[in-house]
């Protein structure tokens, strides 16, 4: 897996590259991206050049090292990078393709069931508040299906 230079090593968020889920059919992408159940899932898609990525960047991090700190083995947040320039916009639409998003940063929260993964929230640019929210709201339903299973 290949980082962007846009992007810093952080271990509180996995680093995915879109490029390495390109091969993959669009439910197997959110499927890699969400493995176990019991799990609440937080991912945010972002892209080069993107100033609000750029932005919201060091709040997702700071969101992810809390919750991962308080909810240990509960939550895990990961950012899939779209490698994306003016002459070449094509990993860019595939991954609006692939995970139906319409703009850049989107964030999606998921949860895993015996069923497959599903999704619980998703939003553009959402404030860091209801991203915490959203996510804490699901893990009640991780648990559930979890135990279920």
């Amino acid at each position: 897996m290949t980082v962007s230079s846009q992007l810093s090593e952080d271990r509180s968020v996995e680093l995915v590259e879109f490029q390495r889920l390109k091969g993959l059919s669009d439910n197997s992408a959110v499927e890699a991206l969400a493995k176990d159940l019991g799990v609440v899932y937080v991912t945010a898609i972002t892209r080069d050049g993107c100033s609000g990525c750029m932005e919201q960047k060091p709040l997702f991090r700071e969101l992810a090292r809390e919750m991962t700190s308080d909810l240990a083995e509960k939550v895990h947040f990961s950012n899939v990078h779209v490698r994306y320039v003016d002459s070449d916009r094509a990993e860019s639409w595939e991954s609006k393709r692939m995970f139906r998003h319409a703009a850049y940063p989107t964030y999606l929260v998921h949860v895993r069931s015996r069923e497959g993964v599903l999704e619980v929230f998703r939003a553009v640019y959402p404030t860091m508040e209801e991203l915490r929210k959203q996510t804490h709201e699901s893990l009640d339903l991780a648990k559930f299906y979890k135990e279920e299973a």
